[in-house]
C-alpha cells in the first residue's frame, strides 16, 4: 500500500524521469550505432521528440503541484494575508480557467489526429493526448489550491 501511495503522489514526476530515461537511452544508444556501426535506429529521434514533448507536459504538471512555477511575488510579499489569499485564488481562477480550455481544445485536438506517424507508426493522439492530460493534472492541482486560498480568506475573514 505504501509503495502505491508513492507512485500516486509522485505520478507526474515518475512518469516525466521514465520518458526523460527512455529518451536519452534511445538517443545514446542511436549516437553509437550510428557512429560506431554508421546503422542508426530508424526510430530514435522521433520516439525522442515525442518523448521529450511529454517530459515537458508532465513536468509542467509536477511544478504546478509542487508550486514551482516562475512567479513574481514582490507586490503580493508585502500584501497583508488576507489581500495575499485574494491575488491567490484569483490567480489559481485564471489558472482554472485556462487549464479548463487546454483540457477541452486539446481532447478535441485529440479526437482529430487519427493518422499514423511517419516512424512509429502510432496513432497521433497518442502523442497529442499528454495536452489535455497534463491541463487536467494542472487543473486539479489548481482546484486544490484555490480551495485552500478560499478557506484562507474565509479564516481570516471570520477573526476579530
Amino acid at each position: 500500500m505504501g509503495s502505491l501511495r508513492f507512485v500516486v503522489k509522485n505520478f507526474e514526476e515518475i512518469a516525466a524521469g521514465t520518458f526523460l530515461v527512455l529518451m536519452s537511452l534511445a538517443t545514446f544508444g542511436n549516437v553509437v550505432l550510428r557512429y560506431a556501426f554508421n546503422s542508426p535506429i530508424q526510430w530514435a529521434e522521433e520516439f525522442s521528440r515525442y518523448a521529450f514533448i511529454w517530459v515537458v507536459f508532465l513536468g509542467a504538471a509536477a511544478c504546478s503541484k509542487r508550486k514551482t512555477h516562475i512567479a513574481i511575488d514582490a507586490i503580493t510579499a508585502v500584501l497583508p494575508p488576507r489581500a495575499r489569499a485574494l491575488c491567490s485564488l484569483a490567480a489559481e481562477t485564471v489558472v482554472l480557467v485556462l487549464m479548463g480550455a487546454i483540457t477541452y481544445y486539446g481532447y478535441t485536438l485529440c479526437m482529430m489526429a487519427t493518422q499514423a506517424t511517419s516512424t512509429l507508426k502510432i496513432p497521433q493522439y497518442t502523442v497529442y493526448a499528454v495536452v489535455p492530460f497534463s491541463a487536467a493534472l494542472i487543473f486539479f492541482h489548481a482546484l486544490g489550491r484555490c480551495w485552500e486560498s478560499l478557506r484562507g480568506v474565509m479564516a481570516r475573514e471570520s477573526r476579530p
